[in-house]
């Protein structure tokens, strides 16, 4: 008699589940969606399905329900992209199928920074649509020919991951880094991976850190991963300019990474002995912010944010082209969420790239697009002028997302601006320009974050305190930076065939690696006195570098 109980149980739950299913599904509707590009061919791009109430809809064959992932846990693949207030997306390949139900939905559709942002709403009912094409249009007509954009600091997922999300942001290349905390170090190739395309290139590089000297990123390395590759370091030693020497020997690139958060002790020491190729100044935290790891040495702090450290460094003479990465480590970024422009003058591949990197011919962006000439000349450009000789600077700035302020920036002061109003797209900015002095300049476009600000708290503190998240927060992702912003590589003016040269600047730097070695001597940690000795005097080295400057300039 139980068993019978029993058994009519069951029944009754498994048609009770089937009605449900049932139901359910006579009140979803099954459409077919087709993304389309300018050229109304099928493309990649990042979806987002929702209902009034805010429930979230995922294409056939991808999950919805997706959590977080951790970036303190390894991980290869993501089911989407989790941005802030649980606005989730999926990754498709342009072409897919969907189950809706019979409500009014909105749509989204993200296409990295070029394409406008689509949005949609609809009533779907029984028999109203089968088919769906969305239609993608550039929001400008950008004067991107031969400029090619990468992600150089993307951690965890694996090439077959980083392609899609590649293909759906309009990212070329996406430098996936192997570090200590990784576990893909078997991963490394030593040559593009296979499942690159001629327009969407994956390298596995390395992040190669210490969390005192800073970290560096190492890409287009070819022999081997430098060690230690899997363990953390456990001392200041060796240096990351010892890491340098040997992936110039590989026929690498070295960029110094989160410059802007991170300068660490060693940042200008790799910088004034030519072992850094680039700074990677957009990534992780506004450039407007000062640093905030390994900060205590960085003299007069609170006066110098990253942006501004940089700008002293191009004062001493050194030639730094700019780049920039997310440091993506979990699905609440975006791969491309911060880039790197590069214009490839030959036919693109992974090593022209790389050399346009080198050469400065760069611009860094979360979303406006810029551009910056003197004299017809590019950023990248050393130009040999005199004191009398007059100059035609021109920046212009295109941007769907807000920006206010377009600014012409010469030796670290502002020479020219444009405010842009909120209903703008694209703003310029020209002036005739005679130096006084050899000079670097560069253009930069930027939101304000005052209107996002309140009660005197900062960027990172406003999120603490639960406000709202930033236009960029809302598409690409969280507190890597908030503000749009985006900044050219420099031109060099150099009078009389002279560097540029600034005493208070050359003397910042001396007591910034001054500040490293008193610590080092203090509180650093070394396998043994000989390598402490070989560290101290790497650093005199700097200091005997910065003071060189002086020298040739007397």
């Amino acid at each position: 008699m139980h068993v019978i109980f029993l058994q009519r149980l069951f029944f009754l739950a498994v048609l009770l589940a089937f009605w449900q299913t049932a139901g359910s599904q006579v009140n979803r509707s099954k459409l077919t969606v087709t993304i389309l590009d300018q050229d109304q061919k099928p493309t990649p791009a990042r979806v987002r399905f929702t209902d009034q109430e805010g429930t979230y809809f995922a294409p056939e064959g991808i999950t919805d329900d997706f959590v977080i992932t951790s970036a303190q846990e390894p991980h290869s693949k993501e089911d989407g992209l989790m941005l802030d207030e649980d606005r989730r997306f999926a990754y498709t390949d342009g072409s897919f199928k969907i189950m809706l139900p019979h409500k009014r939905i909105y749509l989204e559709v993200v296409k990295g920074f070029q394409y406008r942002i689509f949005k949609d709403t609809f009533d779907l009912q029984a028999g109203s649509k089968e088919e769906l094409k969305v239609q993608l249009t550039p929001f400008a007509d950008l004067p991107l020919d031969d400029w090619y954009s990468g992600d150089v600091h993307v951690h965890y997922i694996d090439s077959e991951t980083a392609l899609l999300q590649m293909q759906c942001e309009d990212l070329n290349v996406c430098n996936l880094l192997i570090s200590d905390f990784t576990v893909d170090q078997a991963n490394f190739r030593g040559a593009i991976e296979p499942i690159s395309q001629s327009e969407h290139i994956v390298y596995y590089g390395q992040e190669y850190r210490e969390d005192r000297l800073g970290h560096i990123n190492l890409l287009n390395i070819k022999s081997g991963l430098i060690e230690p590759a899997k363990e953390a370091r456990k001392f200041q030693y060796p240096l990351n300019i010892d890491a340098c020497d040997l992936t110039h020997q590989d026929n690498g690139h070295v960029s110094w990474a989160h410059f802007a958060a991170w300068p660490g002790l060693e940042g200008p020491l790799g910088l004034i002995l030519k072992k850094v190729d680039a700074v990677e100044l957009l990534c992780t935290i506004d450039p407007f912010q000062e640093p905030i790891f390994a900060s205590d040495i960085v003299p007069e702090l609170p006066m110098n944010s990253g942006l501004r450290l940089y700008y002293r460094l191009l004062n001493c003479g050194l030639n730094i082209p700019v780049t920039a990465g997310t440091d993506k480590m979990n699905n609440q970024v975006s791969v491309g969420a911060n880039r790197v422009y590069a214009r490839v003058q030959n036919d693109f591949n992974y090593e022209n790239w790389i050399t346009a990197i080198n050469q400065g011919q760069t611009f860094i962006t979360n979303g406006p697009f810029i551009t910056c000439t003197v004299d017809e000349y590019e950023p990248g450009s050393v130009i040999n002028g005199s004191e009398k000789s007059t100059h035609k600077i021109r920046a212009e700035v295109w941007s769907q997302f807000p920006v206010d302020r377009l600014e012409i920036i010469c030796n670290g002061e502002l020479i020219a601006e444009q405010t842009i109003e909120e209903s703008q797209n694209y703003a310029e900015v020209e002036i005739d320009f005679t130096p006084q002095e050899s000079s670097w300049i560069v253009a930069r476009a930027y939101q304000l974050a005052r209107p996002y600000l309140r009660n005197g708290l900062s960027l990172a503190q406003r999120r603490d305190a639960g406000a709202a998240p930033t236009p960029l927060n809302r598409y690409f992702g969280t507190l890597r930076p908030e503000m749009f912003f985006a900044h050219t590589s420099p031109i060099y003016l150099n009078l009389e065939g002279k560097p540029v040269y600034s005493a208070s600047d050359v003397k910042y730097f001396i007591e910034y690696l001054e500040n490293a070695i008193q610590w080092l001597e203090k509180e650093g940690s070394f396998p043994d006195e000989e390598s402490k000795k070989e560290v101290l005097t790497a650093f005199g080295k700097g200091i005997e570098a910065f003071q060189q400057l002086s020298a040739n300039k007397n």
